[in-house]
């Protein structure tokens, strides 16, 4: 970061390559923040691991085709981002640089361009062995920042959408509830106690996915919108110049930074979703089958499903496909910005 911010200040002197190389600046300040709250929150994500893994110990036949039907879905998205990230990135850090090849000054000077440019004042980096060194380690460099960003992604997906499966659960123990009428007074209490402590045991899972996805959530939004911008200004740069193969490796970066937007979007969404579901199931219980006194009890129930946690960015804005569609409209209005002023 500190070699491309000297080269982008006390060297390059051309405004748009400036914007260019704002982007890989952008993102690995994002991921070092991303990783940094990883970190700083592991103890978080060790309870919630100890809380899966416990809850797939004691979890019956039925609950685990719950647990797994959404796990394939959280294991295909974030596989389909990993290979996103890494094709997109990859192919920005290895084949943009190459297809520059070796460029000759006025002067004479023969410079070979770095995946990120960078300028390091003390050492000439276009030496070699320094040269190749410096590649392969800013190509390594680009591997450890799109294993986080994969990583953040899985984390994030792993916990949202195992508290949906705890939702769906719930739901089934809510329909379960008044099935039968020749249930006895005993059995019915025991169910309505565990309906009530296995929403609190969602409740205290989803405030430890909040702890651990709050501020992740929160610089993807941000940094999501502004690299988007930057990647679709260096798209039409590269349209100018009618430099296809530059072009086709922007566009998979640009897929690659919208879906993983889109992800936590969309784990978001189903999270809200199953919310839904569950204070509908409380509100549309057979109530009238039940005394006047277990009706009494389910008004706890139904109070604590008409107030759901959702995955929210610092408190600030919740995760939903309407925030995607918002976060897409801003980074478009930014990039008309950018097309007017530079």
């Amino acid at each position: 970061m500190i070699p491309t911010l000297a080269y982008v200040f006390l060297k390059e002197k051309n405004s748009k390559v400036r914007l260019k190389l704002m982007g890989p600046i952008i993102n690995c300040s994002m991921q070092f923040f991303k990783y940094t709250i990883i970190i700083w929150r592991r103890k978080e994500i060790q309870e919630g691991l100890h809380a899966i893994r416990h809850d797939w110990i004691q979890a019956t036949e039925e609950e685990r085709l719950i647990f797994r039907s959404k796990m394939k879905i959280g294991r295909r998205v974030v596989l389909i981002a990993a290979f996103t990230m890494y094709g997109g990135g990859l192919c920005y850090r290895t084949i943009l640089p190459l297809l520059k090849g070796t460029v000759i000054t006025a002067d004479n000077i023969t410079i070979r361009p770095l995946p990120c440019p960078s300028y390091f004042i003390i050492i000439n980096e276009q030496q070699s062995p320094i040269y190749e060194i410096l590649f392969v380690l800013q190509v390594m460099a680009g591997m450890a920042i799109y294993a986080v960003i994969s990583g953040t992604c899985g984390i994030s997906a792993l916990l949202v959408l195992h508290a949906c499966s705890m939702l769906r659960i719930l739901v089934n123990k809510i329909k379960k509830l008044v099935n039968k009428s020749d249930m006895s007074e005993v059995t019915l209490q025991r169910k309505i106690m565990d309906i009530v402590e296995y929403q609190m045991k969602i409740k205290r899972f989803l405030k430890n996915i909040e702890t651990v996805t709050e501020y992740i959530c929160l610089i993807e939004m941000i940094g999501g919108t502004c690299l988007m911008c930057l990647v679709g200004y260096c798209i039409l740069m590269e349209l100018e110049n009618t430099n296809t193969m530059a072009v086709v490796v922007y566009i998979t970066l640009q897929i690659s930074i919208i879906f993983c937007v889109f992800i936590l979007c969309y784990i978001g969404q189903m999270l809200v979703d199953e919310n839904y579901i569950v204070s509908q199931a409380s509100s549309t219980i057979n109530w009238y089958r039940l005394s006047i006194k277990n009706m009494r009890c389910l008004i706890l129930i139904i109070a604590m499903s008409n107030y759901p946690m959702k995955l929210k960015a610092a408190k600030m804005m919740e995760m939903s496909l309407t925030t995607f569609t918002d976060v897409m409209k801003m980074s478009m209005g930014y990039l008309n910005i950018l097309r007017e002023v530079i």
